[in-house]
């Protein structure tokens, strides 16, 4: 029955990419929503070999896969006072953003991740974190939650701040500057910066790729600041080992920036990360209840909202601070 559980995700995800291409919704959201409506109707215990699978394997090779899209002459075209702003978001979401969502009474764990989605990028951060954090009974639920509410909330910026950026009287640099700093999503980056023109979609693109660069040291340190508080607490331990799909992250993107790799098989890794991601995220859905997932109530969401104005209103006072 393994086989039977990674077709039926890889289906899902194909459908959900499918259907968001025609009609602009993220193929995340879908995969989440059909994943989910499955699980609710059918009995899906069969297939849970295979669902598990694309949880850990196809999930972390997706992350790995990640590394392809990091370009480092773009960042490297943004000057040194945009590559800051950007890197200092995900700074600010990880320490003051962690703060905010146990203010509203999230745990420990569950406010890092959350922070980290809004901080870095999106959905595929929450599921990258995940891999990492301490195992309880709640996790997957917990990511389920945050992928959800994430890519609603990066959708609906896509939406919003161009209107903000226009009111604001933002020119097409710092609009784009605005976008990739505060956006949460690299799709919805490049369809907020294609409403205004292609100069901020580039700029913007540009500059969401500073925040996907700290993905893998982002992971690694929440990895072994984990290890090293449950050894304290245990008295003893060795040093975390790197997962593989970091390794391969920090590889792929080596030899991608390096010229290694030419660039129709770029576009190819590209688009097999998404697919990855989105089958994982299809996975998690199947393995989760509608009924749980109601039941984590107004905090996640009240929580989540908070953290990205509190990154939207950073990102809007260094450009007019910075004279951006």
């Amino acid at each position: 029955m393994a086989v039977s559980g990674v077709v039926i995700c890889a289906a899902i995800a194909w459908l959900s990419m499918l259907a968001g291409n025609a009609t602009g919704i993220p193929p995340v959201l879908l995969a989440l929503i059909v994943g989910a409506a499955l699980a609710h109707r059918f009995d899906v215990d069969p297939l849970g070999e295979g669902v598990n699978f694309t949880v850990r394997t196809i999930l972390r090779t997706g992350i790995a896969l990640i590394g392809v899209r990091l370009s480092v002459a773009q960042i490297a075209e943004l000057g040194i006072s945009t590559v800051l702003v950007a890197a200092g978001g995900v700074l600010l979401m990880l320490s003051a953003g962690t703060v905010i969502a146990m203010a509203f009474g999230l745990p420990r764990g569950r406010s890092i991740l959350s922070a980290g989605a809004v901080g870095i990028c999106g959905a595929s951060a929450a599921l990258a974190i995940s891999t990492v954090l301490p195992p309880h009974p709640a996790q997957e639920r917990q990511t389920v939650t945050t992928v959800a509410l994430v890519t609603a909330l990066s959708t609906a910026a896509m939406l919003i701040y161009p209107l903000i950026g226009r009111m604001l009287g933002l020119g097409q640099l710092e609009t784009g500057i605005f976008f990739g700093a505060s956006i949460h999503d690299v799709t919805q980056v490049a369809g907020a910066g294609a409403m205004v023109s292609p100069a901020t979609t580039t700029a913007a693109v540009a500059t969401k790729l500073v925040r996907v660069s700290c993905l893998a040291p982002v992971v690694a340190a929440i990895l072994f600041l984990g290890a090293r508080r449950g050894a304290a607490a245990a008295d003893a331990g060795a040093p975390p080992a790197i997962p593989v799909f970091l390794v391969g992250f920090a590889l792929i993107a080596a030899a991608a920036n390096f010229g290694l790799l030419p660039p129709p098989l770029r576009g190819f890794l590209s688009a097999s990360a998404t697919f990855c991601l989105v089958a994982a995220t299809a996975a998690l859905g199947m393995k989760t209840s509608l009924r749980l997932l109601l039941a984590e109530g107004w905090r996640p969401l009240a929580a989540m909202t908070a953290q990205t104005l509190l990154l939207a209103a950073y990102v809007i006072g260094c450009i007019f601070l910075f004279k951006m």
